[in-house]
């Protein structure tokens, strides 16, 4: 069950990506970068990948975001999900009444030099 979040801007900027959606790295500079992100058919179907360089914004403000929009790789706004901890931003693909949506997750930022865990 998707629930949703508000999030601040320093939540936001970092590394998002998820299986088979692509990557969007969301930088504190207001620029954003899209690699391999997915787009899809208005039947939901992925059809090929968008990459390219672009800015963000949030709605409705710096403070308490609900949605991210960015100028590269069109497509629905993004909103924000998940928890404080292990936050996800997902938008609507294809037909808005068949449910689907494009997830992708803020990935942990390491430390330059840290040993991987597990």
């Amino acid at each position: 069950m998707w629930q949703q979040q508000t999030l601040e801007r320093a939540d936001v900027t970092g590394t998002w990506s998820g299986d088979g959606a692509g990557t969007l790295r969301v930088n504190a500079d207001g620029t954003v970068v899209a690699t391999g992100l997915a787009v899809y058919d208005r039947d939901g179907d992925k059809v090929s990948e968008c990459s390219g360089t672009g800015e963000w914004g949030l709605y409705p403000d710096d403070r308490a975001a609900k949605q991210l929009s960015i100028t590269v790789c069109d497509g629905n706004p993004w909103e924000f999900g998940g928890s404080k901890e292990h936050p996800k931003m997902r938008r609507s693909v294809g037909d808005p009444d068949d449910g689907n949506f494009q997830t992708l997750s803020r990935q942990e930022e390491k430390p330059p030099g840290a040993v991987p865990t597990g």
